[in-house]
């Protein structure tokens, strides 16, 4: 077991909700920041300022420490590498980089250009761990239940009653809510010889857009709701059109990952799935219902 974990991004939607987890879980908590005083963040974390440009400031920050988290945003997936390369010169044990989410091990996922940062650090990482003492585990979820409600990015606006439904709303995916996936990564750090050089696998549930759309309908009897119905295919045209331009930005970004999950061909829902190992459980329809009224 891990017992001081260093978190890089850990303000971010997944690095805060990871930090919160591991100080319930009473692990000894290094912030990597570029500020000194980065706000939110539950008492007892130390803080470290670091230059993320500089191998040789997180090497010195990421001394004593037994394993890395990394949960930074897309802009900054590329500077991964000279945080593995610094967990290696400071002895660091097991890092995880920022995956979450997607399952990059399925080939037509790994494909998508908007995953190619997430892919080249995975394989910079393997090639390291394979020259080094450091291992690594590459932590998949699905999307993320909560957020993806809330932010618009699974329906389209649920609170404005207007949404957005691919290819008829049947494809399923695995999903898992941000505090879970806190959850899973603390898991992770207490059961490093089964995690080790993998990735793991785990969800709360295996959801639809039909499936929420349908619970957002209950919950909001004698309500009317605008439907898109919109074909997954023209995500991927869309982004393509541009790429075919140069021009790689948001729009393009996000809809390549909707359509990695609600067009066909990348096998959203886990197969083999570590929820026993790592002691996560499914949500029963209830919660279910309790997530999608929160974003309502």
């Amino acid at each position: 077991m891990a017992s001081k974990v260093a978190v890089a991004g850990a303000t971010g939607n997944i690095g805060l909700p990871v930090v919160q987890q591991l100080v319930a879980a009473k692990f000894d908590v290094v912030v990597l920041s570029r500020s000194d005083n980065p706000s939110g963040l539950p008492a007892g974390v130390t803080v470290r300022k670091v230059d993320y440009d500089s191998v040789e400031s997180l090497t010195a920050a990421l001394h004593g420490v037994d394993a890395v988290v990394s949960a930074v945003a897309s802009a900054a997936l590329a500077g991964q590498t000279k945080i593995i390369d610094a967990a290696v010169a400071a002895g660091v044990k097991r890092f995880l980089p920022s995956e979450f989410g997607n399952d990059l091990q399925h080939p037509a996922v790994r494909a998508v250009p908007a995953f190619a940062p997430k892919v080249a650090v995975q394989e910079y990482l393997k090639k390291v761990a394979a020259e080094s003492s450091l291992t690594y585990t590459i932590v998949s979820t699905g999307p993320f239940l909560d957020w993806g409600l809330y932010a618009g990015f699974l329906l389209g606006s649920p609170k404005e009653r207007k949404v957005e439904i691919y290819d008829g709303g049947h494809q399923e995916f695995s999903a898992t809510t941000l505090p879970t996936i806190g959850r899973g990564v603390v898991a992770v750090l207490q059961h490093l010889e089964e995690t080790k050089n993998r990735a793991v696998y785990f969800h709360e549930a295996v959801v639809s857009q039909s499936k929420l759309l349908g619970i957002a309908k209950e919950l909001t009897p004698g309500e009317t709701w605008e439907v898109t119905e919109s074909k997954s295919a023209d995500l991927k045209a869309r982004a393509d059109e541009k790429l075919a331009k140069g021009i790689f930005d948001m729009e393009v970004g996000i809809s390549l990952v909707k359509y990695s999950i609600l067009g066909p061909g990348f096998g959203p829902v886990w197969k083999n799935l570590d929820n026993e190992l790592l002691g996560i459980k499914t949500i029963s329809d209830e919660e279910l219902r309790a997530i999608v009224k929160s974003a309502l």
